[in-house]
């Protein structure tokens, strides 16, 4: 039987006890050579960096800046000197953000002050918890909830994953201990111990009435640097599938003249997102790398990566990704790095129907004028989970309140897009990415505070989109954006079809477009995809069983009261729901379970 991988074996790691007693007792820092704390001393910084890096910046102030992960530099003496706000006296999230992009975790040190977060985008969540005149801040809540007192299990937290697939603002599983808020720092010192907001994303937001050929001209410039930025110095992959965001980063490296990347995806073996970037990648002199999800997948892997994903990501993830952790296990195996095209589609198109990232009901809070959007709430969760999470329903909503009344200035597009910024995107991508960076490196260049900034000037921003537009044809309206890069960057990418039917020169020009209209038309009448792309259903349905014997909802009361171990156990003999939501309730459940004993051991029968 093989051994399962543990957290101790893989994970970058981060914990600070901090307890101040008195202006001569400085915060150290240890770097560990193994994410295993036998004896923690307060007032020490404990890092272990695991497949990612520790990069240290002294700066002017004499103050320490450690920033844990994938921290991608323009140039790194130079950010030591331009991350200070001078005008106030501390660090400037912007600046960071500015100099320093990527994926990380960051610690500012002088004596016994400290100050921390997360990059751009909030996506590495860190978690923290008080308790008397002592703190503990840590990269993983399951460790906090092991060695410290957790509280008691969170039934808000339940209800909210019940509603929208995650949690929302800082509720973690348990009550005493919270997410820091993405753009936010925490403050220790002898006086306080604050989370405080450290950025207000609106003034990235800007007016979107650029448009034009020389605004998108200037618009992929901006774009090409950024990316070349994020290119890493040694041989790495990029995510090339049958869409627009991995193509386009595909050009990008050529373009910077890189000649030691290859392109990789996975599918089924038949899917286009296989089958397309195979043949081009071919006909472009690419190595290609196919990571197939077929029948040894499924018959070998899925189970074992479904459940690895779902311990990885604390059970922030849900069981329909596992083809994420396999795909990162088999990927490190050949290379360090990735990129990928996260974050792309989501900034340049109007969202407009729910699904796992974004449900219903969160539509209904911002789509509706009037306040209708509470009855909405009550009656999505369903009248026994209404009645069962009253208290915390009501609570819920009050924050929801709070939160749109913060921004009653903002426009609805523009209060829906702090929440995608500040919610959506750690909470449904963050899960894959903290996964993946147990083995690898993903970077992820549209997620870039420039490019963002730049973007949003302009009417090609999904910001300035419709919101919740159905319309494709001005959802398309992104899509220019890539063609104009590619156009710009790789004629060769820019005349080949994509798996929507049309090529990128087909958006860009003009006259093309009854060419598009009629490769559209074709592509929805005769080359329909057979669906189960990932493989997902397939997996499920042959451990299903498996994985409701793991689980064991009927023996936790919240799950029985709420009516979850029901639906989980109806599942197996009838279609009683359908399966993303199915595949939902499990992920949560498991979750919640995990979460009543935080040392949860994995079943060696269902890692063998």
């Amino acid at each position: 039987m093989e051994k399962p991988i543990t957290y101790e074996e893989l994970a970058m790691f981060a914990y600070l006890h901090y307890w101040y007693q008195d202006e001569t007792t400085p915060v150290r820092v240890v770097m560990l050579s193994a994410p295993i704390l036998r004896e923690p001393v307060p007032n020490t910084l404990y890092l272990y960096k695991g497949v990612q890096e520790i990069n240290i910046l002294e700066l002017p102030d004499g103050s320490r800046l450690y920033i844990l992960g994938d921290p991608v530099f323009a140039d790194r003496k130079r950010a030591a000197g331009r991350v200070l706000d001078w005008s106030g006296g501390s660090l400037s999230l912007r600046a960071l953000y500015t100099e320093v992009r990527g994926h990380y975790y960051w610690f500012l040190i002088k004596g016994n002050f400290v100050r921390c977060g997360t990059s751009f985008g909030g996506i590495y969540p860190l978690y923290w918890q008080k308790s008397g005149s002592h703190t503990y801040v840590c990269s993983s809540s399951f460790y906090l909830a092991r060695h410290h007192d957790p509280g008691e299990l969170d039934r808000r937290n339940l209800l909210e994953r019940l509603l929208f697939n995650y949690s929302l603002f800082n509720s973690t599983w348990w009550t005493n201990i919270r997410l820091l808020g993405s753009h936010r720092w925490l403050t220790l010192n002898k006086d306080l111990v604050r989370e405080e907001r450290a950025l207000s994303l609106e003034q990235y937001f800007s007016h979107g009435f650029l448009s034009g050929p020389d605004v998108l001209d200037e618009l992929t410039e901006v774009f090409e640097n950024e990316s070349r930025i994020f290119l890493p110095p040694q041989p790495f992959a990029i995510s090339f599938t049958g869409g627009f965001d991995g193509r386009t980063l595909v050009a990008a490296a050529r373009r910077a003249y890189r000649d030691d990347f290859f392109t990789y995806s996975f599918g089924m073996p038949n899917e286009s997102d296989v089958t397309l970037p195979a043949k081009q990648a071919q006909q472009m002199g690419i190595f290609y790398f196919p990571i197939y999800l077929n029948d040894t997948y499924v018959r070998e892997h899925a189970l074992r990566s479904a459940l690895h994903f779902m311990q990885y990501s604390e059970y922030n993830g849900n069981f329909g990704r596992p083809h994420y952790f396999y795909a990162a296990e088999v990927l490190a195996k050949q290379t360090r790095y990735i990129l990928t095209g996260n974050f792309g589609s989501e900034l340049f198109r109007a969202m407009h129907q729910p699904g796992v990232m974004m449900t219903q009901a969160l539509i209904q809070i911002f789509e509706v004028p009037d306040d209708s959007w509470k009855d909405f709430l009550r009656q999505a969760a369903g009248r026994q989970v209404a009645m069962h999470f009253r208290t915390e329903l009501d609570a819920l909503i009050s924050d929801f309140e709070r939160f749109l009344r913060a921004r009653e200035d903002m426009d609805i597009n523009q209060q829906f897009y702090c929440f995608v910024l500040e919610e959506i995107f750690r909470k449904y991508f963050g899960p894959e990415l903290v996964v993946q960076s147990y083995m690898l490196c993903n970077r992820t260049p549209y997620l870039s505070l420039r490019f963002f900034e730049a973007l949003n000037k302009t009417v090609w921003s999904g910001l300035h989109a419709r919101l919740f537009d159905k319309q494709k044809n001005r959802r398309m309206k992104g899509q220019m954006f890539y063609s104009a890069f590619l156009r710009r960057t790789d004629p060769e990418l820019y005349r080949m079809l994509t798996n929507k039917g049309y090529s990128p020169a087909d958006v860009l020009e003009r006259w093309r477009r009854p060419i598009l209209v009629a490769r559209v038309a074709y592509k929805k009448l005769f080359r329909k995809e057979k669906g189960d792309s990932n493989a997902v259903e397939t997996y499920f349905r042959r451990y299903q069983h498996d994985l409701l014997n793991f689980i064991r909802p009927g023996e936790h009361r919240e799950l029985l009261q709420a009516g979850i171990a029901y639906l989980m156990e109806a599942g197996l003999s009838r279609n009683v729901l359908p399966l993303s939501e199915l595949i939902h309730l499990y992920s949560i459940a498991a979750g919640w379970t995990a979460a009543a004993q935080p040392v949860q051991p994995l079943e060696p029968s269902l890692m063998a």
